[in-house]
Order: structure tokens, then sequence, then C-alpha cells
């Protein structure tokens, strides 16, 4: 037996990943118990499968792990960065750390996965098919606990990332920190963030480039491996072209500018494009700006596709 279009709408939203009560819910305990006999599906959790020949993504195990803690249960951490496409949070090429969070009364046992209650169970969510995901603020500070395996770095470009798309004003953090810090306020990781919440600035000059890329639609990744040995610091993937801040420590040696050099060549090989940024072209956004635009719009048309377009104020 194979699922109404319904049922495979939500398993597609949800990743490839579906509940046997979800289709209990809309079909009735008899399409359910066909469904998990057909040899189709393949379990995850108890009670939740994932479609077969469909891809497997590292992240299914955390929409599983939440679709196991029933109704009402929260997938939070660095996995629900992934899944709200923040940069430095891959959700499709390796595995993400994830927490669930219970609603008030839920117990799961006999799971591996970690799970606690939620301290805010009232809490907006967003959602994929029916799986609720954290908000972004929610989940950057979620995952707080999580800085050593992630790398303080990336929890400092999510937080930059947030700034620069207005999703996070300057103070915000705080607000919410005293509701949800996963070990409490002396954690060191967190207190790290809460610095970066108190100053309305975000930081060094690749921070800085990034607040002007964003400016596009749809706008950059940041720190993008575009080939398995060079990554670029921005990278527009629909005209395959990236920018990187050019520092004086890292490109202003002649051992720096060879390295450029021939980091260009190789990624030209694979039509790709870089182009790099100075401290003193960010002390000039608006030329900046239209030299990126006049950028985007050529390789958009060496390519054929449609060009990143400046959003307005």
């Amino acid at each position: 037996m194979d699922l109404p279009p319904e049922c495979l709408g939500l398993t597609e939203s949800q990743l490839g990943v579906l509940a046997r009560q979800q289709v209990t819910t809309r079909l009735g305990r008899a399409a359910a118990d066909a469904m998990v006999r057909s040899g189709r599906w393949e379990p995850l959790q108890l009670g939740v499968y994932r479609r077969l020949g469909g891809a497997r993504l590292p992240v299914q195990a955390a929409i599983a792990a939440t679709l196991r803690s029933g109704s009402g249960a929260t997938l939070t951490g660095p996995a629900a960065l992934s899944l709200l496409d923040l940069d430095g949070f891959p959700a499709f090429n390796r595995s993400v750390s994830f927490e669930v969070l219970l609603p008030p009364g839920r117990r799961v046992s006999g799971v591996s996965f970690p799970r606690r209650r939620d301290p805010d169970p009232g809490r907006a969510v967003m959602w994929r098919g029916e799986v609720r995901i954290a908000t972004p603020v929610d989940a950057l500070i979620e995952s707080a606990p999580f800085a050593e395996e992630l790398g303080v770095r990336r929890l400092r470009l999510a937080h930059d990332v947030l700034r620069w798309r207005g999703l996070l004003k300057p103070g915000r953090l705080s607000d919410r920190v005293a509701a949800l810090a996963p070990r409490g306020p002396d954690d060191a990781s967190l207190l790290r963030l809460l610095e970066l919440d108190r100053s309305e600035a975000t930081g060094d000059g690749e921070r800085e480039l990034g607040r002007i890329l964003c400016r596009f639609d749809p706008p950059p990744e940041a720190q993008v491996w575009v080939t398995p040995s060079r990554r670029t610091d921005w990278w527009f993937s629909s005209v395959r072209q990236g920018f990187e801040f050019q520092g004086a420590v890292d490109h202003g040696t002649l051992t720096g500018r060879t390295a450029d050099a021939s980091r260009d060549a190789e990624l030209r090989r694979q039509n790709i494009r870089l182009t790099y940024v100075s401290r003193a072209d960010l002390e000039d956004p608006t030329t900046l700006i239209a030299t990126v635009g006049a950028t985007l719009a050529a390789r958009a048309y060496e390519l054929g596709v449609e060009a990143p377009r400046l959003r307005a104020r």
C-alpha cells in the first residue's frame, strides 16, 4: 500500500520522516498498519519511520526523535538552527547535535537522545510539517551547551547572521536567557553570546562584510566549502560567486597573495569566482554595494540565471 498525496506531502515536508500516529490520525489504524507492513518504511524510533528510496539525511534523526516525543515536543539546539537554514549549521551533509524539549507531564523512556522539560512550553515555534522547531533566537541560546563540539566561532557567526537578517535586535538575547538558559547564567559560551548581545557592533571585517552582503536576496551563505579543499567567507550559490574579506594578516603578505592566486586559479577551473574585499572597501559601503551588485549581475548574465537583488532598507 502506498500513502495518499496528503501523507506523502507531510513526509516530504518532514524530510522523509513520518510517524505512525500521523497516518492513524488521517487514515485510521488499518492504513497505518498496512504502511508499516509494506516494507517501504525503515524504523528510526518507536512508531517513527523513514521512507525508503529517499535521501538519508543526518538531520532525520532529530526529526524522528521529536516525533517520537509526541505532540508538544520541540526540537532545539544546533539541529534546529540547521533546519532554519542558518549559516554555519548545514542540515544535509553531516550530523548535527540536538535536544528535544518535552511539554509538562510528558515522559519519554527507552530512548537515547537528549531531552529535558521545556522551560517555556508556551514559546513561539516554527514548523516543518508537524514538527515543532525552536525559533532562531531560542535555538541559538539552547545551542550554547554544544559550544565545545561546535566551536565558539560558529555560535558567534549564528548570532551575527541573525543580526544581519533582522531576526535579532541588540538586547533581545539577554531578555530570553533568563527563561531559556540551558545550564545557567554562568555557562561560558552563553556569556560570550551575551557579550555580543550588549554591543551594537558585530565585530571583525568578515562580519562587517556579511552585514553588507546580506542586504541581497537571497542572502549568501557563510563559511561554505565550495570544493573539498577550499572554503570562502561568503557564498552566493546561485551565481557561483564568493566574497572574501582581505585581512592584512591572511592576504597582505607575498605568501598570502601567492596562496590567493593559487586558490583563484583552482576555483576558476570549476567555474567559481571569488572577489576580495579590503578594510578600505568596507569604509565606503555605498560604493561596495554597487560593486557587489555589478559583480552578481555579471555572473548571473554569464550563467544565464537570475541575479540576487538588493533589498530596500
